[in-house]
């Protein structure tokens, strides 16, 4: 998946490349690459032929009333992102009723299809189906693509901008070339643009996109306590009863000061090199963007390496910087929006106003 995650963002990484026709382009973080990058995952999900660009304006619907959706709101509340949810599923059913579809699809949702109409007993409707493929859809576009914009965001905040990420895939990029002379990392040539993404060490780039994450989730995990007198870790106070549901908010382990120390809310991009990811005692600090235990995202490698590989992908095509027309806050965290806490990777409260260009 992520070797079709890469071939699509190159895709889409083309069609912005023919946007800008003058030296720079004026334009917000979010316009430049939220769509952009969910039409690549969209495309990596399902398939290139599922229209994409049509689902985006009802995704985002949808997606505004997720958090209402996921705290139980009464339905005229939500009315709005109930019309949008249908239209997705709409989509899904109709696209997977169309004959061939199947033909270079998605890997994950042909297996869910098969696994649907000839493993279930009984075999799922097609509207069952669009259903479920339908919330993997949103799983993906609406935390992955608010990750990307994260490691962009917050790093153009910081003191030196993303010089320290163009350094570090400049310097990759000229030693894999050192060695491998006739290697093309135009991307046209996918296979070789894969090899060397997989194999290039980039370790400010993956602690980039492990802090933007810390900093940025916001999830729940929801437990029910299976039998009476369960306590956490031995604490009397802490005394729970059968049937009790207890909602764990992951955000507070990864601002807590005893864990990531005092700047623990701040954002260092390189928090977590390998010196800064463990205890004093040796152990391995709480990270938890994806959940933890059994109901852990089980797409969380796919979308950790996604991000890597779609954010160098980025670096290698584009000069991006803030656009010194409009004042910027004085650090990236300034900009959270903090309404949707518990629903993954928070959106962005306001604009970030960018200057963009093609890098030579």
């Amino acid at each position: 998946m992520v070797d079709a995650l890469i071939k699509h963002t190159l895709a889409v990484v083309k069609e912005l490349n023919s946007e800008i026709t003058r030296n720079q382009w004026s334009t917000t973080l979010k316009e430049f690459i939220h769509k952009p990058i969910f039409k690549a995952i969209s495309a990596t999900m399902v398939g290139p032929r599922f229209p994409a660009e049509k689902a985006y304006e009802p995704f985002l619907i949808f997606d505004d009333y997720f958090p209402l959706f996921a705290a139980g709101a009464p339905a005229f509340l939500v009315q709005k992102g109930i019309r949008a949810r249908k239209q997705l599923i709409d989509m899904f059913e109709e696209h997977i009723g169309t004959p061939g579809w199947e033909e270079g699809a998605a890997e994950v949702t042909t297996a869910m299809a098969d696994g649907a109409r000839n493993e279930s007993q009984p075999p799922w409707t097609d509207r069952e189906l669009a259903a479920a493929i339908n919330a993997d859809f949103w799983a993906a576009n609406g935390n992955m693509s608010w990750g990307f914009f994260w490691c962009l965001n917050f790093m153009l905040h910081e003191p030196q901008s993303l010089a320290p990420l163009y350094e570090e895939i400049d310097a990759a990029r000229h030693s894999w070339l050192e060695a491998h002379p006739s290697a093309d990392l135009s991307g046209d040539n996918l296979t070789e643009l894969v090899e060397f993404l997989s194999k290039a060490s980039l370790p400010l780039t993956t602690s980039v996109i492990s802090e933007s994450l810390r900093v940025s989730s916001s999830s729940f995990s929801i437990r029910t306590v299976v039998e009476d007198g369960l306590t956490i870790n031995g604490f009397p106070q802490f005394e729970f009863s059968k049937g009790e549901v207890l909602l764990c908010q992951l955000r507070s382990v990864h601002l807590d000061q005893e864990v990531y120390g005092p700047d623990a809310a701040t954002f260092k991009p390189d928090r977590f090199l390998d010196s800064g990811i463990v205890t004093e005692g040796g152990s391995r600090k709480p990270f938890l963007p994806f959940g933890g235990g059994v109901s852990q995202c089980e797409g969380r490698h796919f979308a950790s390496k996604g991000c890597k590989f779609a954010l160098a992908v980025f670096l290698l095509n584009f000069d991006i910087k803030l656009d010194p027309s409009y004042e910027a806050p004085s650090s990236g965290s300034a900009l959270l929006d903090m309404t949707r806490i518990g629903n993954g990777v928070q959106h962005a409260a306001k604009p970030t106003h960018i200057l963009v260009s093609k890098r030579k």
